[in-house]
């Protein structure tokens, strides 16, 4: 009698504590999103607000793997795998797009915004957000979206870590070369602040000839960045940054500069996936310890400098178009100074057609840092550190005509081993 007591009273317990525990049906989906391909992941985040986004896929009730082929016409395949976890156990799907040879940027990341919003709708209909879903056909006018809402609870305060560690090794009789780096990099951001760390070494050797004729050096380089910046409004923001940098190459035992910067985005930030026109402002002190002494006879100099610069990024159906133009000086000579240009277009003429370019340009007047003394036959064939140069440059552009059939979307991969890369980080 009393055993049966006890179990009607542990019933009765475990039914009010479960009524008084909302059901875990009407948490937010956290989704964890897996691309083995390229990804415009902010894109996915401000469109798609509805949900939690994790960055550990074992947090995540809703498991997104996105994977592409190679089509026939030129074009990709993407897949889009859903696999349910916890509580959404059992629940899958898959939708898949083709991607045209002929598209852009643009055009690929709002198909896949679509099909991500289709493979979610069987959870969301297991959530107390069900009630809020509204049904409608294209045409209908779309409201604003906002930056997907913040998980309610993160044991990690939004803070993302990555290590990193890399070697590589190549040679033959007459030449070697090895290296190693690696480093640690922390991150943190939310709609009103935004603050990464990175701290990074590495070690670079090489060799050229054999016996005699041989020739080898070793560069090091040790760097900490820190970048925080806090939103004012929907055009200004301000911060800074911090650096710290031993090299070799760059004749620095150290280097520290603090630089508070001011931005202006002419655009809302919130448009910023489509359009960014932004001025920024830098302005601080850069103190520098050479490894030897420099052709303006320092070892060791506390300078102070500003900049100006000048930056546009549009992604549009027609393309995509970027560049950059900044000054910069040092105050305590106004010749100390530097012009940039840099820029990048893909332009879809015409269906089939497009054509790129890209380039930088500068005109450098302010390198402060460069060895005195006679440059050496093997300083100019090794650039094994930084030399004299009052420009600097690089250019490329390429067009493409693509035509036939755009219906070729058959994925067939043999041969190619997969169709698998290799990424590294």
């Amino acid at each position: 009698m009393k055993t049966t007591s006890l179990l009607l009273l542990m019933l009765l317990l475990s039914f009010f504590a479960q009524a008084q525990t909302p059901a875990s049906k009407f948490d937010n989906l956290r989704v964890f999103i897996d691309c083995q391909t390229f990804c415009d992941s902010d894109y996915f985040k401000r469109e798609i607000t509805f949900v939690d986004y994790v960055n550990d896929r074992f947090e995540a009730n809703v498991y997104l793997l996105i994977t592409s082929q190679a089509t026939g016409s030129g074009g990709r395949e993407y897949k889009l795998q859903f696999q349910g976890q916890g509580k959404f156990e059992g629940i899958v799907d898959t939708k898949n797009y083709i991607r045209q040879a002929t598209a852009t940027d643009d055009e690929d990341r709002k198909e896949a915004v679509e099909k991500i919003k289709l493979g979610l709708l069987p959870y969301l209909l297991k959530t107390d957000k069900a009630k809020d879903l509204i049904i409608s056909f294209k045409g209908t006018e779309q409201q604003a979206a906002n930056i997907a809402t913040a998980p309610t609870e993160d044991p990690w305060n939004f803070w993302v870590f990555n290590l990193n560690m890399r070697g590589y090794f190549s040679g033959d009789k007459n030449y070697s070369n090895n290296s190693l780096s690696g480093g640690i990099s922390a991150s943190r951001v939310t709609d009103k602040m935004k603050s990464s760390f990175s701290v990074n070494a590495s070690e670079n050797n090489n060799r050229f000839g054999e016996g005699d004729e041989e020739f080898k050096y070793t560069n090091r380089s040790y760097n900490f960045n820190n970048t925080t910046v806090w939103s004012i409004n929907n055009h200004l923001s301000a911060g800074g940054y911090i650096s710290a940098q031993n090299s070799d190459y760059n004749n620095y035992q150290l280097s520290l500069a603090v630089t508070p910067a001011i931005e202006y985005n002419f655009f809302p930030y919130s448009e910023s996936n489509n359009k960014y026109v932004g001025l920024m402002y830098k302005v601080g002190p850069r103190y520098f310890n050479y490894k030897e002494e420099t052709i303006f006879s320092e070892m060791e100099e506390l300078r102070f400098q500003q900049s100006l610069s000048l930056d546009v990024s549009l992604n549009q159906k027609w393309g995509q178009l970027s560049g950059s133009t900044s000054y910069s000086h040092y105050f305590h000579d106004l010749e100390k100074k530097r012009v940039s240009f840099s820029g990048f277009a893909d332009i879809r003429l015409v269906k089939g057609l497009s054509f790129n370019v890209g380039g930088y340009y500068a005109i450098q007047h302010d390198q402060l840092n460069i060895i005195k003394g006679t440059v050496t036959g093997e300083d100019l064939l090794t650039r094994r550190r930084q030399l004299n140069s009052n420009y600097d440059f690089y250019f490329n552009f390429g067009i493409r005509y693509r035509f036939g059939s755009i219906f070729n979307n058959i994925v067939n991969p043999r041969f190619d081993g997969g169709g698998g890369m290799m990424y590294f980080y």
